[in-house]
């Protein structure tokens, strides 16, 4: 008779293999397109890593060392062929109090216990979940992560140099201080950048805009 404990191992084991690569994964028959969807979602991807990192606080260096090695760990260790990886404005919004608070080292401590979080998630299967979020729910939550994203860029997109704890109240004081001493560089170059983006996309769908 099997012991229950070697039973839970024997589990334990197979759900984590399931993380691992295979062999279809090295197929010749999709490796072209792999490395030329790779080279582009690295292109489109590394603007994102340095501005977020750096509107976080921690600075540059450390968005590109985790954009590389989140990328090759999501290619490898990945469990769908459409996983979505890369850097995120939503972290922005929770980084930014937690280096303004704890500094570069609370980053770690977060980013460890999120990570732990997902594989907990992970080999609990929770994500299934998700199919059941009402869709206004999650597009709810995309719309008010842009929405504070483009509140606390607002002083450098102005050009203005002002601090604030809170968000509503930074967007604030950027407007006063610009309308007291207008500049019109940083708002027209601002302006120029979203207008490129969005004439590019709609010129060519899949064109990384965003790079140019």
């Amino acid at each position: 008779m099997t012991h229950p404990s070697t039973v839970s191992k024997v589990g334990i084991r197979s759900r984590a293999l399931r993380f691992a690569p295979r062999r279809s994964d090295w197929s010749r028959a999709t490796i072209g397109r792999d490395l030329s969807a790779g080279l582009m979602v690295a292109l489109v991807a590394l603007p994102p890593a340095l501005d977020f990192d750096v509107a976080s606080g921690v600075g540059a260096a450390a968005g590109i060392t985790t954009a590389i090695v989140a990328g090759i760990l999501s290619a490898v260790f990945g469990g769908s062929n459409v996983q979505v990886s890369g850097p995120t404005g939503a972290m922005t919004v929770v980084l930014i109090p937690i280096v303004a608070d704890h500094g570069a080292d609370g980053v770690l401590v977060v980013g460890v216990l999120a990570g732990l979080m997902l594989l907990l998630l992970a080999f609990t299967g929770a994500g299934r979940a998700m199919k059941y979020m009402p869709l206004p729910v999650i597009e709810g939550f995309t719309a008010g992560i842009a929405v504070i994203i483009a509140l606390q860029q607002l002083p450098a997109a102005l050009g203005v140099d002002v601090d604030g704890e809170k968000v509503l109240g930074l967007a604030w004081d950027a407007i006063k201080a610009w309308l007291d001493a207008p500049v019109w560089q940083a708002p027209v170059m601002t302006l120029a950048v979203a207008a490129g983006i969005v004439v590019a996309a709609r010129i060519r769908s899949g064109f990384p805009a965003a790079l140019v």
